[in-house]
Order: C-alpha cells, then structure tokens, then sequence
C-alpha cells in the first residue's frame, strides 16, 4: 500500500509541475529546485533516487561529467527536453 502512495504523490508532483519545466527552460526553475533538495545546484544520486528510483545506470548515464552529481544541463538532457 505504501508504495501505491509513493506512485501517486510522485505522479500527483510531476503533473502539476511538469508544464511549468516545459514551458520555459530557465536554469531555475521548478522540476530541477525540487529534486535539488540541499539547494546546492546540483543533483545527487540520493536526491535523484527519491523520484526517480534506484536506476543507478539511467543516473550514470546522464552524469556527462563524471563527477557523482547532475548539473541543470545534464538532468535536463537525461528528460529530453534540452537545456538553456
């Protein structure tokens, strides 16, 4: 039951803040300060996992750098939707 609800809060975010991440691709905006918990700007895997799960490889993959973290750019590209 608990994960029924972890789904339905995380879909429940994505479908109100989605619109506004592909409306305008400004370097603050919404989707990236909300998985940016620490505010640091830049993304973990922790703060990754919490929304998107333990895809690990997707995470490595979208990391261009190397460096453990995504940047604005990097997780942007990881959704498809460019970067600014």
């Amino acid at each position: 039951m608990n994960k029924i609800w972890v789904v339905f809060v995380i879909a429940s975010l994505f479908t109100v803040t989605a619109p506004s991440c592909w409306a305008d691709e400004k370097k603050d905006h919404i989707c990236f300060r909300t998985l940016d918990s620490d505010k640091d700007g830049k993304v973990t895997f922790k703060e990754y996992e919490k929304y998107f799960g333990n895809d690990k490889a997707k995470f490595n993959e979208a990391d261009l750098d190397k460096d453990g973290q995504l940047t604005h750019d990097e997780y942007h590209n990881l959704l498809g939707h460019g970067s600014s």
